[in-house]
């Protein structure tokens, strides 16, 4: 008699708790049929794995996301060397070469793989020894080049014009030294031949710019006593 009693008056008292907290005592009911529900269908009645499982949904789009094919770099930029000091002969390599097409970035007197490159691909074209160098005798050739007298050896059509200017200065004479001192100097490879012509002009030209002399392309003492003076030197 007292054990029924005993349980009579707790579950009295348990009553008594839930109904004072129906709320908190309801929902932890609720969620412990939801609990049950789903361990039951995942336990008792599926018949294999579940379409969309949840432990492995990161790891899926993660799988995604590497299928994704990455963007493609973009190429690096041709530039020249921005640590190598500006040469005046460089650039003005630079400026005829972009004038021929094949110089296509800024024009800085830098060197670097833009200014070889487009060396390179001129000394191809016109058959020279390919290189790649910036020197007077390549900026003689661009020059001639562009002047359409890229096939001539030496000056094989004498201007009267130029030869009746230059007889007081020994005429062709004069010419034919300047001819040999600058082939001398490696501006130009010409015949001394005597005979002013557009490859001789574009060679003095060259020589007059690198000398900081009056660039005109035009024989002279002046030009013939620099490169006199140029020879002794080395």
């Amino acid at each position: 008699m007292l054990t029924g009693r005993t349980a009579f008056a707790g579950l009295a008292g348990g009553a008594r708790i839930i109904m004072a907290r129906p709320a908190l005592f309801g929902g932890i009911a609720l969620f412990s049929v939801s609990a049950g529900l789903v361990a039951d269908n995942a336990l008792n009645r599926q018949g294999g794995p579940h379409p969309h499982p949840m432990l492995v949904t990161r790891a899926v789009e993660a799988a995604q996301v590497a299928a994704v094919p990455a963007a493609p770099a973009a190429p690096r930029a041709i530039t020249n060397d921005p640590r190598i000091l500006p040469f005046p002969l460089v650039r003005e390599v630079q400026a005829l070469l972009a004038e021929e097409g094949y110089y296509n970035v800024e024009v800085d007197g830098r060197a670097g793989q833009a200014t070889d490159m487009a060396i390179r691909a001129f000394q191809a074209d016109r058959g020279l020894r390919v290189d790649g160098m910036a020197t007077p005798l390549l900026l003689t050739q661009i020059r001639q080049a562009a002047s359409g007298d890229g096939t001539q050896v030496a000056s094989l059509e004498p201007d009267a014009s130029v030869t009746g200017a230059i007889a007081s200065d020994g005429g062709a004479d004069l010419v034919r030294e300047i001819q040999a001192k600058l082939a001398e100097a490696r501006v130009a490879d010409i015949r001394a031949d005597g005979i002013l012509g557009e490859q001789t002009r574009a060679a003095i030209r060259t020589f007059q710019a690198l000398e900081s002399l009056d660039v005109t392309g035009e024989p002279s003492m002046e030009v013939l006593e620099r490169l006199r003076a140029v020879s002794a030197g080395h």
